[in-house]
């Protein structure tokens, strides 16, 4: 399979299309995605209509890429790929990665920069991107590639599959961002080393959890200063970390610090309230528990649609927090009606994932405290 007679355009087209795709390749990210970052004049023409086409027809007439009739999304076998790539010296393989991380960069949101919460409204352009990043990980894995900008790749790793609930893939990635991050005291390689003790928090490892979210929080403070929501959320991973390992006033103590930063910053102080919730629920006191909860000016009302509806997880988890309270008030009414809620809006968003199983031990707790055994199996 010789590539010698293809136009420069056509040529670096196919070598871009060899390391993202195989399948589903919009012509969006190519323009989009170039367009973020100083890439080089020798990728302008994916800016100019003509020359895009051109090159792209050039592929297409020598069996290289296929186009889909109905999406008009672009194909390349991978045989073709790894031709493509094989072909490659080591310098143009890194170019060429490099140029592909930036293109499917602009697919992710910026989370490790300022404390943006829960990134749920850009799940469905993540998913487009996601199987992009899985090939550029493939391909650098297989042969060796040193990435020209590591920081930008590592970046590209993190946070979506973790808030899928996908840990072992999200761990993956994590891990691989980890190593290839020059800058180890980046805002960036903070957030790898916190996102992987949020994994751990979730898989029941509270205590490497800490580790990590000590790690990240000396980042961060040497960088941002105390006042910064960063910090904040720091704060707030380790007192979730503490709670996890029942020390409590720990717990509360850094959930406190964490409090002080969002309220004169203005901002998350709705997760907090909600931690500090939980918190005072696992004390055994559902009543400042409750007291709690309602300080978060979004939940203030505490009508059910009030959590249903603004379609975030972290929300519907405060309607989760809310039956729970109901419970150990003995209004075991009320928190099944919420417990019930919040699994069809877990199952709906996030099919078979830990926090629809924590739903479903919920609700059949509570049948079996109602006598309804049969159905809570």
């Amino acid at each position: 399979m010789s590539f010698s007679t293809l136009s420069p355009n056509s040529y670096m087209l196919l070598h871009l299309l060899a390391f993202i795709g195989p399948d589903g390749i919009d012509k969006a990210i190519l323009v989009k995605g170039l367009k973020l970052y100083n890439q080089g004049e020798e990728f302008d023409f994916l800016s100019d209509e003509i020359d895009l086409v051109s090159a792209e027809t050039e592929l297409l007439q020598a069996s290289l890429i296929d186009k889909s009739t109905d999406s008009a999304f672009l194909s390349i076998h991978p045989s073709v790929q790894n031709t493509a790539i094989r072909k490659l010296s080591d310098s143009d393989r890194s170019q060429y990665f490099d140029a592909s991380v930036r293109l499917v960069t602009c697919g992710f949101p910026n989370t490790w920069r300022e404390d943006v919460g829960h990134q749920f409204q850009t799940w469905a352009k993540c998913e487009k991107y996601l199987a992009h990043v899985n090939h550029l990980v493939k391909h650098a894995k297989a042969y060796s590639i040193n990435p020209m900008t590591p920081q930008l790749y590592g970046e590209l790793l993190l946070r979506y599959l973790y808030e899928r609930e996908w840990y072992t893939v999200a761990q993956d990635f994590v891990d691989i961002a980890l190593e290839t991050f020059e800058n180890k005291t980046s805002l960036a390689f903070a957030s790898a080393v916190d996102l992987s003790g949020l994994i751990d928090l979730d898989m029941n490892n509270p205590s490497n959890a800490l580790v990590s979210f000590n790690s990240a929080l000396s980042i961060r403070g040497t960088l941002l200063g105390p006042e910064d929501p960063l910090i904040a959320s720091s704060f707030n991973n380790i007192a979730l970390s503490y709670t996890e390992t029942g020390d409590l006033e720990k717990a509360y103590s850094a959930h406190e610090k964490a409090l002080s930063i969002r309220l004169r910053a203005e901002t998350r102080v709705d997760n907090t309230y909600s931690n500090m919730s939980s918190l005072l629920l696992q004390m055994g006191k559902p009543d400042e528990a409750e007291e709690m909860m309602q300080k978060c000016p979004a939940l203030k009302d505490f009508t059910d649609d009030s959590f249903i509806n603004t379609g975030n997880p972290r929300y519907v988890g405060n309607m989760v927090l809310l039956s729970r309270i109901r419970l150990d008030q003995g209004r075991l009414d009320d928190a099944m009606r919420f417990a019930s809620k919040a699994l069809t809006f877990r199952q709906k968003l996030q099919g078979n994932r830990l926090k629809t199983c924590d739903s479903l031990y919920d609700v059949a707790d509570m049948l079996v405290r109602e006598g309804r055994v049969s159905s809570a199996v």
